[in-house]
């Protein structure tokens, strides 16, 4: 699917001040490690460095993101007019190609939307009508990450599991260490997958395959640097299933950090597909009728990943 490149951004920058209140990383939580089932060893805090993590904004189905929940408290946030539930959510789905972490180098892609606790208050998200143009679409979403910071911000200056965070549905990942690590530390539902992409200054190209079988996952391609160049700042928590939990002590939930120096905020213009292979990222992406409007960059991006909040 063709997208337009005429888009007038009205964000100013996306850098999350409000984060700088955070508690910072030795208080949250000490060096440790954790030996795999290979016998082989990875501390945490879990650092990454790349050449890019690409987060592509779409507004999904609501009501079938529920249907990809594999956890008992929460729920997918549903975007509401007059009080009413307008059956539209909020999806991003990573790109992620990590030149260097604990377990080597690797591709991935994660599937995500947003989710918040059960029980806890709505976020004061505006209406969203049915029929919203593209830039307004973009626009919508680039505020919603404000409003999402701004109603966590007590408990996460508090080093507490977070009501509103994104539920990571299927990772796709090139390295089976990194698989490997990502199920026994936390608990991600990983998958190994074949990638084929290009980056450079103009375009990103992607395309993923599911191993073994060999079809298409999803592919896109965009235009760079075609919006806003400005700081990136992302903290927030990941939800995981709860099924795939690796100890009943702890909590299918996780604080994440992504930063960049020079990052891009900009219209996603280009093409984005889905395959048929039955990997659970495809089948959700087609579910979701996921459909880029915005791209947030991290270039040359620097990430870290906790520990599993504890009981």
């Amino acid at each position: 699917m063709l997208k337009s490149p005429f888009f007038t951004i009205t964000l100013t920058a996306l850098t999350c001040t409000s984060f700088t209140s955070i508690a910072d990383e030795t208080t949250q939580t000490v060096n440790n490690t954790v030996v795999l089932s290979d016998g082989s060893a990875v501390t945490l805090p879990f650092h990454i460095e790349g050449q890019l993590t690409t987060a592509l904004l779409s507004i999904i189905d609501s009501k079938k993101a529920r249907r990809f929940i594999d956890h008992d408290d929460f729920k997918p946030i549903e975007i509401k007019c007059d009080g009413k539930g307008t059956g539209q959510g909020i999806g991003i789905l990573y790109f992620q190609n990590i030149t260097a972490s604990p377990v080597g180098a690797y591709a991935e892609t994660v599937n995500t939307f947003a989710v918040q606790r059960k029980g806890a208050a709505d976020l004061p998200l505006p209406c969203l009508s049915e029929q919203a143009s593209q830039q307004e679409k973009m626009n919508y979403l680039l505020a919603a990450q404000q409003i999402l910071v701004a109603a966590n911000e007590e408990k996460m200056t508090a080093a507490e599991p977070l009501d509103y965070a994104m539920y990571n549905q299927h990772l796709e990942l090139n390295n089976s260490a990194a698989i490997r690590a990502g199920i026994e530390i936390w608990g991600y539902p990983k998958s190994q997958a074949e990638f084929n992409y290009r980056i450079d200054d103009q375009y990103v190209d992607l395309q993923v395959f599911d191993e073994p079988s060999g079809r298409a996952i999803l592919g896109f391609t965009y235009q760079r640097q075609i919006g806003m160049q400005t700081p990136l700042l992302s903290v927030g928590d990941n939800v995981l299933p709860q099924s795939l939990l690796p100890s009943p002590e702890l909590h299918a939930q996780l604080s994440g950090m992504l930063s960049s120096t020079s990052g891009w905020v900009q219209p996603f213009n280009g093409y984005f597909w889905v395959g048929h292979a039955k990997s659970p990222t495809a089948k959700a992406l087609r579910k979701l009728r996921f459909d880029p409007v915005a791209v947030i960059e991290y270039v040359n991006v620097k990430g870290t990943a906790y520990p599993l909040y504890s009981k």
